[in-house]
């Protein structure tokens, strides 16, 4: 077991320290920290957003259609997160697109 832990602590430092790999060379110039904290922590809680969102958007339902709010309700609650989570390019955090 101890084997194990060993060779996983050795992949992860290896990993990390290795600037040599372009994960996204057409991205704004991130490093590979930037990358792994995206995979490891952003995305994850991305996906929870969307999830969220979602579930928050079929609730508001029944209050934002008569008063027209829908579009605005999506945008912010399923829309943004969906973006964020699935879309943008590893590593970058921000995107003027939206």
């Amino acid at each position: 077991m101890k084997s194990r832990k060993g060779w996983a602590l050795a992949l992860v430092i290896l990993f990390l320290f290795n600037f040599e790999a372009q994960a996204n060379p057409a991205g704004s110039g991130q490093g590979v920290p930037a990358i792994v904290a995206d995979v490891i922590i952003c995305r994850p809680l991305g996906l929870v957003a969307l999830l969220g969102g979602s579930v928050f958007y079929v609730v508001s339902l029944p209050f934002t259609v008569p008063a027209g709010g829908t579009e605005q309700a999506k945008l912010t609650l399923v829309d943004y997160p969906y973006h964020y989570t699935f879309t943008r390019r590893l590593g970058e955090f921000y995107d003027e697109d939206l």
